[in-house]
C-alpha cells in the first residue's frame, strides 16, 4: 500500500497573491474617489452658476469696491477717500470678470488633476487585475 508524500505549500504565492490583491484594490479604490472628484467638480461647474458662486464664495471681494481709501494728505492724516457710483459700478463690473476667470482657471486645474489621477489609478488597476484573476485561477 502505497502513502501519498504529504504536500508542503510554498508561501511564495501567497505574498505575491497578496500583493496583486492590494494593488487591486488601490487600483479600484483610487479610481473610483478620482472619478469621484472629476464628477464634483463638473457638477459643481454646471450646476451653480457663475453670479451663485460669487455671492456665495467670493462677494467679500465686490464689498471691497465700495469700501473707502485711506489716503492720507499733509493737513489731514485721516483722510478717507470713498469712491463715486460710477467708480463702484466699474469696479465690480471689472471684479466679476476677475472672479469668473478665476473660477474657470480653478476649474481646469481640477479636471486636469482629476483626469491625471483617474488615468493612473486605472492603469495600476488594469496592470494588475488580470494578473491577480490569473493567480486565483490556478488554485
Amino acid at each position: 500500500m502505497a502513502t501519498k508524500a504529504p504536500v508542503t505549500k510554498s508561501h511564495g504565492r501567497s505574498i505575491l497573491k497578496i500583493y496583486f490583491l492590494l494593488m487591486t484594490l488601490v487600483g479600484v479604490i483610487g479610481t473610483l474617489v478620482s472619478l469621484g472628484f472629476l464628477l464634483y467638480a463638473a457638477g459643481k461647474k454646471v450646476i451653480i452658476t457663475n453670479d451663485e458662486y460669487i455671492v456665495a464664495e467670493r462677494y467679500y471681494e465686490l464689498d471691497m469696491c465700495t469700501q473707502g481709501v485711506s489716503k492720507p494728505t499733509t493737513a489731514n492724516q485721516n483722510y478717507m477717500a470713498f469712491p463715486t457710483d460710477k467708480e463702484i459700478a466699474k469696479c465690480k463690473e471689472d471684479k466679476k470678470v476677475t472672479l469668473i476667470q478665476a473660477r474657470n482657471a480653478t476649474f481646469k486645474t481640477d479636471m486636469l488633476s482629476g483626469i491625471i489621477w483617474t488615468i493612473l489609478f486605472f492603469v495600476l488597476l488594469m496592470t494588475h487585475y488580470p494578473k491577480f484573476m490569473q493567480m486565483n485561477k490556478k488554485d
